[in-house]
This record gives structure tokens, sequence and C-alpha cells, in this order.
């Protein structure tokens, strides 16, 4: 099981049965840190003070049913995984803690290390995947609302300026210089409807099931330069890199993160010369730090985090084109190679992306 130290809820009001909970816990070889509540208030009050990864709570809480406990608790902490313990091995009771939305149950007899750890590493996977299903509904909501708007304007477009084409042809006096006006929006409307259905297309399969294997970054970063060509020669931008290691990582989505960070820096930038640096440094044994820094636009410290959101823009849309979510995506392959992704920003200094990979060293 792929955790750190864990936070654990025992809400029980008999001393005993929290004492057999953490001995198991301890027996699992589980890192845990137990916060005790001998009552259902006391465990409310808990988790308002603190965030839990796991809690087990009793069937029979003094002054409440545990099931009505379940409830109230996923009220302060929806995405707490919750396991009702109790003492008798009831299969009705199990059925309706589970309809009350406890991730699991165990008889208070049947706890030891073996049946602790398996259920702890059941509720924790439940929880991800559900979190994981949340999140795409979510994104499912944010796409239905971009397809409609991002898409019916060019689509709009294309429509007005394809029938204004057609009234000219009509017309006794064709205006050609009109008509080819008309034909350049009609393409230009198409370039952005093939933008965002690509970037639409990169967002979700960020998550796709990938080959993992050493990859050199300085191979990543020539298709990410290639595939950016037109946009440098365009902006006159300039793109420089030091010595870059080897990671553990999949090609193309690594080529996509360079890609849409670099192109980033250059299109959000109003120098006249845009540049665009990138390094690396050892962060931990087996980590590397890259940095990505520019002499963009600056971004606000309070949106440094915002901007990993999906569909979050935060520059005119009229200035600078866009679907909000390439940094999202960014974001996302970096977290599916377990690494982490931040900005720093200032007024006049541009902005530098730090994200992490791990080492290809010793990985081969």
């Amino acid at each position: 099981m792929a955790h750190g130290t864990l936070n654990i809820l025992i809400a029980d009001d008999d001393a005993g049965d929290r004492t057999q909970i953490k001995h198991a816990l301890k027996q699992a070889g589980l890192s845990c840190e137990s916060v005790d509540a001998e009552s259902l208030e006391e465990a409310l009050e808990a988790c308002s003070g603190r965030a839990f990864d796991c809690a087990f709570i009793d069937y029979r809480m003094p002054g409440h049913d545990g099931l009505d406990g379940i409830v109230a608790l996923h009220e302060r902490l929806p995405d707490m995984p919750i396991i009702m313990a109790t003492g008798q091995g009831d299969e009705m009771v199990a059925a309706k803690a589970m309809r009350r939305g406890a991730a699991d149950y165990i008889p208070k007899m049947h706890i030891g290390a073996a049946s602790i750890r398996r259920i702890i590493e059941n509720a924790l996977e439940k929880a991800a995947l559900q979190r994981k299903l949340s999140r795409q509904r979510e994104d499912l909501e944010n796409f239905a609302a971009v397809l409609v708007h991002d898409l019916s304007a060019p689509i709009t477009s294309i429509r007005s300026f394809a029938h204004f084409i057609e009234s000219n042809l009509h017309a006794e006096a064709t205006d050609r210089n009109k008509a080819i006006d008309h034909c350049r929006r009609i393409v230009g409307a198409g370039r952005r409807m093939r933008a965002l259905i690509d970037t639409l297309y990169e967002y979700t399969t960020a998550d796709a099931r990938v080959t993992f294997e050493a990859v050199e970054m300085r191979q990543v970063m020539d298709v990410a330069l290639s595939s950016l060509n037109h946009l440098i020669q365009e902006r006159g931008a300039r793109v420089t890199h030091g010595e870059l290691p080897a990671v553990i990582g999949n090609f193309p989505q690594l080529a996509q993160l360079f890609q849409n960070l670099i192109g980033n820096a250059i299109k959000y930038c109003e120098a006249a010369c845009p540049t665009v640096h990138v390094t690396a440094s050892a962060d931990h044994v087996d980590d590397w730090l890259i940095a990505v820094k520019d002499n963009g636009i600056e971004i606000p410290e309070e949106h440094h985090r915002q901007i990993f959101e999906p569909f979050k823009r935060l520059h005119d849309r009229s200035k600078y084109e866009g679907t909000g979510l390439g940094l999202a995506t960014c974001k996302k392959i970096v977290e599916r190679h377990g690494g982490a992704i931040r900005c720093e920003s200032k007024q006049g200094e541009g902005t530098v992306f730090y994200l992490t990979l791990r080492s290809a060293h010793g990985h081969a």
C-alpha cells in the first residue's frame, strides 16, 4: 500500500475496543496517527479541525445510532472512507451501513492485523476511485459547457460567412475581395474548432494507461520544439535549455507537457522577443526539479493554484486564444508521473514553472 502516514479517526465509546483497533493497525505495519473520539460529537469536532484518511465508527454510539454517524461525518468530510465496526456480525447492519455511505463493515471479533490492513486498503481504493469518478463527472459537465459555448462560436461564424459568400455568388456583381476575406474567416474559425477538439482530446487522454520507461529529456525537448517551430518562428522567440537528465516517464506525454509549457510561455508574452529557458537540478535522491522560466506576463499570486484547474482562464479571450486546458493537462501529466507542478511569478520577471520527475538512475 503506497501511502505515507495515515490519519485515522476511531469513534468508539469503549476504550478497550479503540485499543484493539490501534493494536491491529500497529501489528499490520501501517504508519498511522490515530485520534480517539468517545462520542459522535467528539468525532465531528475532530473532523472540523483536520482531515482524516479513514475513520472507524462503532455501531452503538452514546445517544446516537452509528448509521446516523456515518451521514453526519460525511457532511463534514465527504471524501473520508468510513468503516463500521460492531460487536455483532449482522449482515443487515452491514447492508444498512453500506446504504448510508460506509466504505466497509467489520465485526470487532474479526479485527486483526491482516483483516484491518485489507479493509483499510479496500476503503482507500474505493475512496480514490470515487474521487476520480467525481472529477470525471465534473470534467464531463465542464466539457458540455465548453462544447456548447466555445464550439458554437466558430460554427456560427462559419455558417454566417458561408451565407455571405453564397449571397455574393448569386449577386450580379460579386465582390471578390470580400469573398476572399470571408473564406479566410471560415478557415480561421475551422482552425479554432480543430484546436479546441485537439486540446480536449489531450486533456481526456492524459489519464490513459501508458508505459513508463527511461526517457532522455533532451529528446523530449527536441520533439516539443519541433512541434512549436511555427510559433517560435512567427513570434521570433528564443528557447534554450541547460543539461537535461534521463527520467522515468512516457515519451509522448512528456513531449506534450513541455510543448504546452513552452507554447504558453510564448503565447502569453508581450515582449518583442519571448524567451524561455529550461533547466534541471537534483531535487532529492530519486527526483529531478525541472524549471521552465519565461519573460511573459505576470500571474498574480492568488491565481497560482487556479491556473491548473480545467477551463480556468485568467485573460481576455479576445486577446489570448485558448481553452483553459493547457496547464490543467500539464498538471494531469505531471501527477500521472508521480510528480508535482507549481509556479512562481513576479511583475517584470516573468513566470517560472517548477515540476518534479523521477530520475531514471537506478531504475533501468
